[in-house]
């Protein structure tokens, strides 16, 4: 019997942070978040043929925006409080699917988040393997 229900359920997770200085447009900075989830969803669905868990996107600035997505036919809960322009925030991006590796999840994500280094330079925290499912979204 497995100890681990992740490795049980052959489910991948991955979370990063980073942070970002200057303005951005609320609107570029909100298409940009909700195509990298999409982006992220869609390869999950593109490998495995089904998104079995879910994708999460939260930005703090001046304001938040709260993205999360669990079946990409129903589309991306946003809960979108940020003020316009945003100015100097952190973006916290965390996944967790079924039938995917942590490191396939972690290079789908990464790439996925260049939409949004496109809109604002990310700075990204230091990056260590823990891919524990214990990253928090603050209601998310």
């Amino acid at each position: 019997m497995m100890e681990n229900s992740k490795e049980a359920a052959d489910a991948g997770s991955f979370g990063t942070e980073a942070h970002f200085h200057g303005s951005v447009s609320k609107k570029e900075l909100v298409e940009a978040a909700r195509a990298a989830v999409i982006s992220t969803a869609d390869e999950i669905v593109r490998k495995r043929g089904i998104l079995l868990g879910h994708v999460k996107l939260f930005i703090s600035a001046n304001g938040t925006l709260k993205l999360n997505m669990v079946d990409p036919t129903m589309g991306i809960d946003m809960d979108d409080k940020l003020n316009d322009p945003v100015v100097d925030g952190e973006i916290k991006y965390m996944a967790a699917a079924m039938g995917v590796s942590d490191d396939e999840l972690e290079n789908i994500m990464m790439n996925s988040l260049k939409i949004i280094d496109k809109a604002v330079k990310l700075n990204f925290k230091k990056h260590e393997h823990n891919h524990a499912h214990n990253v928090t979204f603050d209601g998310v």
